[in-house]
């Protein structure tokens, strides 16, 4: 299952607005504030759109959203609160490709299963670039190319750490480009990883491309390609890995909503029909595309697990390659 899949009825259903607050399903669900755990820290891309989707969730419901960053090892901690939460529609997730696809298989005897575990709503992804220093002697894909075959482990790469997408992004950028060495340099975070190639302590990295897009309006940072099928309608004049002769070289952050394995159907059915309520509204999914996020209003569990199962057998054997352990 590829992205552009994944779009199917982000605009289908677009111009719903929010009319005053409704309770979809039974009469007694909601009756109490529900808690949407965000496993991440305040400020990223994922904690912007779980906010974002709590207020409105809030608005269609009528009942207050309580979010709450529950951060640790890659979104395990807060994952697995959810996971093994009552399964009755009061706790939620706002989960990440790195809780269900990366994380689990990083660390061993995982404490849940990424999909067994969850009910799943793809709500929408943030596509990654491969982005460069401007001072490095490049101005395309295939340059960086050459110049890292050319010159093995004399250039450097950051990361947000050990494990995170854009590690394991740059591991199969690495490994698609034909084996290319280039030394990883995992920080504590995408902001110090942003900053280091920035400042030139690194020379390249891949970033999601909301983080990084001031930088690169701002000529402090130059996109060489866009990890998506197709170019950004934000800035089209960035190609694809495919435009540049890397096609596989696809890494977006995918986030789902999720409720715990045995939630009732009709609960399940009430977040079903809210979201895609709330994903289809035009304005915004205009405010999420200004930041970058690819807003994705089908609310299909069966295509989203099917998404991320097919991620983990995806992404497994360049996780082993890497040699990348959960720290």
């Amino acid at each position: 299952m590829n992205r552009r899949k994944l779009l199917i009825g982000a605009g289908a259903l677009a111009g719903a607005g929010f009319a005053a607050p409704t309770v979809f399903g039974q009469d007694t669900y909601p009756s109490k504030p529900i808690k949407l755990v965000i496993p991440f820290p305040p400020g990223g891309p994922t904690d912007v759109l779980g906010r974002r989707y709590g207020e409105k969730l809030s608005a269609v419901l009528g009942q207050p959203v309580v979010i709450d960053n529950k951060a640790g090892a890659g979104g395990i901690v807060g994952a697995d609160m959810v996971a093994k939460s009552k399964p009755d529609g009061y706790t939620m997730l706002l989960g990440s490709s790195s809780t269900q696809v990366s994380s689990p298989l990083l660390m061993p005897n995982a404490p849940y299963h990424p999909v067994k575990d969850f009910t799943l709503f793809i709500i929408g992804f943030v596509p990654m670039v491969i982005a460069c220093n401007p001072e490095l002697p490049v101005k395309t894909l295939p340059e960086l190319v050459k110049l890292l075959k050319d010159n093995p482990d004399k250039y450097r790469y950051s990361s947000s750490g050990m494990g995170s997408i854009n590690h394991l992004g740059g591991e199969l950028f690495k490994m698609k480009a034909g084996n290319l060495v280039s030394l990883h340099v995992p920080y504590k975070g995408n902001s110090p990883a942003l900053q280091a190639a920035l400042s030139g302590e690194v020379d390249w990295l891949l970033d999601t491309f909301g983080t990084s897009f001031g930088h690169y309006k701002s000529g402090k940072l130059r996109y060489l390609a866009i990890c998506t099928e197709k170019r950004s309608q934000v800035a089209p004049e960035v190609p694809t890995v495919a435009d540049c002769g890397l096609p596989d070289v696809l890494v977006s952050t995918v986030n789902p909503v999720g409720l715990p394995a045995g939630t009732p159907p009709e609960i399940v059915k009430t977040i079903a029909d809210a979201t895609r309520k709330i994903m289809s509204d035009e304005k915004l999914q205009a405010d999420l595309r200004a930041m970058s996020i690819e807003p994705v209003a089908d609310a299909d569990a069966a295509k989203s697990a099917a998404y991320f199962t097919g991620e983990m057998e995806r992404w497994e054997p360049i996780i082993k390659a890497s040699g990348a352990k959960m720290e």
